[in-house]
């Protein structure tokens, strides 16, 4: 295979690249579609919802989490004007900066989250992680995090955050599954 600049392109590492970007596809297009059959989410909104979910006060400046979720500042406000129009988040001015917007997960939003934990857990089982081993878990995080750092992408926060957990002792979360 020719390079563009008359370079051999390696046929292993072209290949290696379509697969990541087929399995991708595959299993991102999977997981999504049992979230949205059960929760209504999709992968976009779900992420946007984990992250304002594992912020301080649960909110988060619209600026970060577009930077969180590696998305453009409109692409972050269609996807939160969606989950606002459902009443999962909430738009809130800052009180010192009134040019600083955030978006606050509302109580229905922590229902939702707390629904989609489970479909989530099992959906990345049923297409990921039962596929691999712990080690090639570890291996393929490996390969992906330099990846990131090779492309000046890699940041701590946005690329291992935890899976917020909902309070145990949260009423919200210990309510009723939703219909």
């Amino acid at each position: 295979m020719e390079r563009c600049d008359g370079g051999a392109l390696d046929e292993e590492r072209f290949q290696a690249w379509l697969n990541l970007v087929q399995t991708h596809a595959v299993v991102n297009s999977r997981i999504e579609a049992e979230l949205e059959a059960a929760c209504g989410l999709s992968l976009a909104e779900h992420e946007v919802l984990v992250r304002v979910a594992g912020a301080p006060d649960r909110r988060l400046r619209m600026y970060d989490l577009a930077e969180l979720v590696l998305l453009s500042k409109s692409g972050v406000t269609r996807i939160v004007d969606r989950l606002e129009k459902r009443g999962l988040v909430s738009r809130r001015m800052c009180e010192t900066d009134r040019r600083v917007v955030y978006a606050a997960l509302a109580p229905e939003g922590e229902q939702v989250l707390a629904a989609a934990r489970p479909v989530m857990a099992a959906a990345i089982d049923r297409y990921f992680s039962r596929h691999l081993s712990d080690s090639e878990v570890s291996a393929l995080r490996g390969s992906m995090r330099l990846l990131l750092e090779g492309n000046d992408a890699w940041a701590e926060s946005r690329c291992s955050p935890p899976y917020a957990e909902a309070p145990a002792s949260d009423p919200l979360i210990d309510a009723a599954p939703l219909p």
